[in-house]
C-alpha cells in the first residue's frame, strides 16, 4: 500500500473517484493522463454504482469514454471481469493495509483499535468500492465469488487473531460471532456520513472499538478506552 493511500487513510476524508452525478452519462468523458483501461475502470466504477452493474450497458461505458462499444475490448475482457477486477482490489487492497498496519507487538487492545481505525478511514477514502462490493458480488460467476469471499475470509481470519489475543472468558464461537458482528458493523460505518450532522471519525473509532471488546464480554478493559483520541 503506498504512503499517500496511508495518509489519505489517517485523515480519513472521502475522495471519489469521478464525479458523474450531474453529467450526463450518454456524454464522452475524456482525461488525457489516465491510461485507457483505468479511465475504464474509473468510469465503470461511478456508473455501476449510481445505475446498478445490469443496468449499464457496454454502448454507456464506450460512450462515457468517448469510443465506439466493439471498442471496449481492447480494453478489457467482459463487463462481468471488469466488475470482478473492481471488488477485487477493493478487497485485497483493504487485507494489504490492515496486515502492513497491524502492530503485532502490542496488546490485543492496541491492535483492535488500529484494524477499526484503518478500516473506517479506508472504507470513508473508498465509499464507491465499498458500496460496489457489497451490492454488486452477486453479479459475479460462482468462480469470482468464491474468490472474493475468500479474501473475506481473510478479513475475518486476521480480526479473529486480533480478537483471541484481548484477555477474555468469550469461548472460540463467541469470538467468531464477535468478528462477524464487528465486521457487519464496520461495513456499515461509512453511510454514517451521509448526512449533515455526521460523528466525528475520531468518536466513532472509540465506540466501534468499545462495542466489540464489550462483545467479548471482558471485565474491565472497554472502560479503559478513552472516548475520543487526538488528531
Amino acid at each position: 500500500m503506498n504512503r499517500s493511500l496511508r495518509a489519505d487513510c489517517q485523515r480519513g476524508r472521502p475522495q471519489p473517484l469521478i464525479d458523474l452525478t450531474h453529467r450526463d452519462a450518454s456524454r464522452p468523458f475524456r482525461a488525457d493522463t489516465p491510461p485507457v483501461h483505468e479511465r475504464l475502470r474509473i468510469v465503470a466504477l461511478t456508473l455501476f454504482v449510481e445505475h446498478g452493474f445490469q443496468a449499464v450497458s457496454l454502448r454507456q461505458l464506450a460512450m462515457a469514454l468517448g469510443m465506439q462499444a466493439g471498442s471496449l475490448y481492447n480494453h478489457m475482457e467482459s463487463k462481468q471481469t471488469l466488475l470482478f477486477e473492481l471488488i477485487e482490489e477493493h478487497e485485497t487492497d483493504l487485507l494489504d493495509l490492515l496486515e502492513a498496519e497491524d502492530p503485532r507487538q502490542a496488546d490485543g487492545l492496541a491492535r483492535l483499535r488500529c484494524y477499526v481505525d484503518l478500516h473506517i478511514r479506508y472504507n470513508l477514502i473508498h465509499q464507491h468500492r465499498l458500496v460496489l462490493a457489497r451490492r454488486e458480488s452477486r453479479c459475479l460467476s460462482a468462480e469470482q465469488r468464491a474468490s472474493i469471499e475468500a479474501t473475506r475470509q481473510a478479513h475475518l481470519d486476521h480480526l479473529e487473531k486480533i480478537l483471541r489475543q484481548i484477555p477474555s472468558p468469550a469461548a472460540a464461537d463467541q469470538r467468531a460471532a464477535a468478528a462477524r458482528s464487528l465486521m457487519s458493523i464496520l461495513q456499515d460505518a461509512p453511510t454514517w456520513w451521509a448526512t449533515d450532522n455526521a460523528p466525528p471519525v475520531e468518536g466513532v473509532i472509540a465506540v466501534v472499538t468499545q462495542m466489540a471488546v464489550g462483545g467479548l464480554a471482558c471485565p474491565g478493559a472497554e472502560r479503559s478506552l478513552p472516548l475520543a483520541r487526538s488528531a
